[in-house]
């Protein structure tokens, strides 16, 4: 963490609840099943070897990043590095695997493959849907669609390679109905912002929207704001490691609400 992160998560922190003190039952149910939920699924070591396998390679990649808002010129960069230091970390991929097999969307789409572990660890979570992962650099989007194709997964999973600009709206057409969408491959604000209201217009009540490194930057920081201050937005919960947003019309009034582990805080029973 740099030192704005270690600021963010002490406000989190201090603010955050457990499952005891949550009223709704969805709310409840959400938080246990990515919180709490300590059973360990054959997925996790699948997706867990081939990060080894990964990190273990010698190959070099022509890497063109389109979300850090600089040049697009490619730069070279090891699949080893990236494995390590882009893809998913495995507390978050075994949140993800969670989220999505608790709540078991049937349309889902990812903004950043990267390597293809946040990918893998989400379409090995339910097999029957419909995956779409985007990714700018066409031989990082290789490396990811062979990891998938290791995995079995390649049948219902698909990686398409080019600017989000170019590949988001094709994307959300095929799709057609969104149940759940992870941002995590632009790590500015306003395209985070630009590419959700992209995606609401695919979206439905139940639909989850669920983002990468809101607290990673002051930048994503106000972008979360703002996306909680979103006129349909009625909920978000924050997990630190993942934020996720709905416009859930049960809720009639906004919600907003941080929680941690029950072994975090376990003074907080009520």
């Amino acid at each position: 963490m740099n030192f704005f992160q270690v600021g963010e998560f002490v406000r989190f922190f201090s603010a955050a609840v457990t499952k005891y003190q949550l009223h709704s039952l969805f709310v409840f149910e959400l938080a246990c099943a990515v919180l709490e939920d300590k059973r360990r699924y054959y997925a996790f070591s699948d997706v867990e070897l081939m990060r080894q396998k990964m990190l273990a390679s010698e190959v070099v990649l022509n890497v063109t990043d389109f979300g850090i808002g600089q040049s697009t010129r490619p730069k070279k960069r090891s699949v080893r590095s990236m494995a390590r230091l882009a893809g998913s970390s495995k507390e978050q991929g075994r949140m993800l695997f969670r989220m999505a097999n608790h709540l078991g969307p049937k349309k889902m789409l990812e903004l950043g493959t990267s390597v293809g572990i946040g990918a893998m660890y989400l379409s090995s979570a339910v097999r029957d849907a419909e995956f779409i992962s985007l990714e700018g650099s066409p031989e990082v989007a290789h490396v990811a669609r062979l990891n998938l194709e290791w995995l079995g997964l390649d049948k219902q999973a698909s990686v398409r390679e080019g600017p989000f600009e170019q590949q988001l709206l094709p994307a959300l057409q095929t799709l057609q109905q969104l149940d759940l969408v992870f941002f995590d491959g632009n790590h500015r604000p306003e395209p985070t912002l630009g590419y959700f209201e992209a995606c609401l217009a695919y979206s439905h009540e139940k639909t989850a929207f669920v983002f990468d490194d809101m607290h990673g930057s002051a930048g994503m920081a106000e972008a979360w704001e703002q996306l909680k201050d979103h006129p349909r937005v009625t909920l978000t919960i924050d997990f630190f490691e993942l934020s996720m947003a709905f416009i859930d019309p049960d809720f009639r009034e906004k919600q907003h609400i941080k929680i941690v582990p029950a072994r975090w805080k376990p003074w907080r029973f009520f």
